[in-house]
């Protein structure tokens, strides 16, 4: 009996410390989908197809196609497709200026100490959108957004909801 109690104790703890592990943005991200569920099914979409494969696909006037044209529109867009971004509250002036300092080696030894002291966040959006943009590109969509001042007082969260709740019906 004492075995028994013991191993559903372990067991019980086991699985409320998984639940404590799990990264806060993706339970807020959760939380959010539930207020906004139009939107979930086409963010999960493009998770798992991605932005191109959506917005090719996505029959016009829909909420997807109005979403897929919004995120490929943006610089920020493609990141997206990393879970819990839509939660993110990194400041995306900061984010953008590390892209676009990014040399033509991709990561130098300058700018670790920036992408560190930004957080392994920073470092997986700079590595998405190392994979699906060339780095010039990258500075470019990077300087525009800067030069325009659509970064201030925005984290990238922020950015992203803005512009995704466009699409809402």
């Amino acid at each position: 009996m004492k075995k028994n109690l013991l191993l559903i104790a372990i067991f019980g703890s086991t699985l409320t410390a998984c639940d404590l592990a799990e990264d806060p943005k993706k339970a807020l991200e959760r939380q959010y989908f539930s207020e906004h569920q139009e939107l979930q099914q086409v963010i999960e979409d493009i998770r798992t197809e991605g932005l191109s494969a959506v917005k090719q696909g996505a029959e016009a006037g829909t909420v997807a196609a109005c979403v897929a044209s919004k995120l490929d529109a943006d610089p920020m867009g493609a990141l997206i497709e990393v879970e819990g971004a839509l939660q993110d509250s990194i400041d995306l002036s900061e984010l953008l200026a590390t892209l676009s300092n990014l040399s033509e080696q991709e990561l130098s030894l300058e700018s670790l100490p920036d992408l560190i002291r930004q957080g392994t966040d920073a470092i997986t959006y700079v590595k998405h959108m190392l994979e699906q943009y060339d780095v010039n590109e990258i500075q470019q969509q990077a300087a525009e957004l800067i030069a325009n001042g659509q970064t201030k007082t925005k984290d990238l969260g922020q950015h992203l909801r803005s512009l995704i709740e466009q699409c809402e019906k």
